[in-house]
């Protein structure tokens, strides 16, 4: 009777650390929260849903006289979230101006928008992204969404958009209009000196 109580008793030793493990582990690991993320060349947009946030980031039309490119994330919250980071994560050969507060407050079903500008200093392939973080006093919340970029050697972004090219050939024909104007002015005011000058050089008899 001894053994046999001994033996139980060893037995539910062993197991028990075992099946504690098992139970900690459960409680402790949360699974990898699941996305959808579509790209839509149309709209130069990257769409990523989870349980959490849907964003949108969306590429603007690069200024052809300064290379900058402006992005815009759109961030619709499925949780509310007083304390919620927004972070751009950038490859280091572009400057990048953030145009929000780091931490903002977000409410449920509500949409936010946040915007930034980069400047490429270096041609090539890059990922652009951003993330969406809501700080928890469990576990924290997020979201990201991801942008592909390639730029040429003349740091403009490929394909070309068409407003880029409407844009270029628009500050052509400021500049040309510019010259024009001037010339025009020029002419004019010469003129207007060249009838004063005669009348000065003309004797009054």
């Amino acid at each position: 009777m001894k053994k046999i109580l001994l033996t139980l008793f060893t037995f539910t030793m062993l197991i028990s650390p075992v099946f504690s493990q098992e139970q900690l582990n459960d409680t402790s690991v949360e699974p990898v929260e699941e996305k959808t993320q579509v790209e839509d060349e149309k709209t130069n947009s990257t769409t990523s849903i989870n349980k959490y946030f849907e964003l949108e980031l969306k590429r603007g039309t690069q200024n052809p006289l300064t290379k900058t490119i402006p992005f815009t994330v759109y961030v619709t919250p499925k949780i509310n979230s007083s304390k919620t980071q927004i972070l751009w994560n950038v490859p280091a050969v572009f400057d990048v101006e953030r145009k929000h507060s780091e931490f903002v407050s977000l409410t449920k079903g509500q949409t936010y928008s946040f915007s930034a500008s980069l400047t490429p200093q270096k041609s090539g392939s890059y990922e652009v992204s951003v993330n969406v973080i809501s700080w928890q006093t469990d576990s924290n919340k997020a979201n990201s969404a991801d942008y592909k970029l390639v730029i040429d050697k003349s740091l403009t972004v490929q394909p070309v958009d068409t407003m880029y090219t409407v844009y270029i050939i628009l500050f052509i024909v400021g500049v040309i209009g510019v010259f024009v104007l001037l010339f025009f002015l020029i002419k004019k005011g010469a003129n207007v000196l060249t009838k004063k000058a005669k009348s000065w050089l003309t004797p009054p008899y």
